[in-house]
């Protein structure tokens, strides 16, 4: 996979996600994963993720495959909670349902025997 591939996906990652959590509020006074503020709240999980599609388009190794590859399961992790928004409704959730099944497809596939 080449490295504007790899870099590619992390970006859908990033925007397909932010698409969705911008419809959540946070008006409930009970503490909730839902909220306006996700990418705020997520920032180290974006960060790490960022930072090891970088490094890994820099220095394509199996070890920086496999970071990246932890990375993006780190923040898909990270992210999941915000499923359950209440405002996350109909067609909105099924997006959100079907974008973090692709996203955990990519990352299933994502090939990180590389050749040296």
């Amino acid at each position: 996979m080449s490295y504007f591939r790899k870099i590619h996906l992390v970006n859908i990652f990033i925007l397909t996600f932010s698409a969705f959590f911008f419809s959540c509020s946070s008006e409930d006074t009970e503490p909730t994963a839902c909220s306006v503020q996700w990418a705020t709240e997520l920032q180290d999980e974006i960060n790490a993720l960022q930072q090891a599609a970088i490094t890994h388009g820099q220095t394509q190794t199996n070890a920086s495959c496999e970071n990246l590859r932890t990375a993006a399961r780190a923040y898909l992790d990270a992210l999941r909670p915000y499923g359950s928004c209440q405002a996350l409704t109909g067609q909105s959730r099924t997006d959100w349902q079907n974008a973090v099944a692709e996203a955990e497809q990519q990352i299933d596939d994502l090939d990180c025997e590389i050749e040296a």
